[in-house]
Order: C-alpha cells, then structure tokens, then sequence
C-alpha cells in the first residue's frame, strides 16, 4: 500500500485521491482515524471542501 501523507489535510486529501481504496489496510494500520480527521477538518473550510468530498467517496463513504 503506498504511504499515505498525514501532515495536513489538503496533503492528507491528495494522498488519498492518488491510491486505490482500502480501508481495511489503513484501519489495521491504525492510520485511518488520523486520515478521517484530517478529511473532516478539510471539509469545513469552503474552498477545499471538494476535494475533502472526493477523497472520502473514494475511500468508499458515500455523502449526505
């Protein structure tokens, strides 16, 4: 699994975008809580909210 980067959100967002989704990988990990984190903290500002709802269907979460 590549390296996912969880130095801020946007790094956070873009890391996520550019693999294949796998959750389980980064549950067991123990990186997936740091990434959701990050992705909702991204989601709250209105410029970079795209991306942060990009990232998140793509680790396979649907929107509201």
């Amino acid at each position: 699994m590549r390296r996912i980067d969880v130095n801020d959100d946007r790094r956070t967002a873009e890391s996520v975008l550019g693999i294949e989704a796998d959750i389980v990988k980064l549950a067991k990990s123990r990186r997936l809580s740091v990434v959701m984190g990050n992705l909702n903290r991204l989601m709250q500002h209105p410029t970079d909210q795209e991306l942060g709802r990009r990232a998140l269907r793509r680790l396979g979460f649907i929107d509201d």
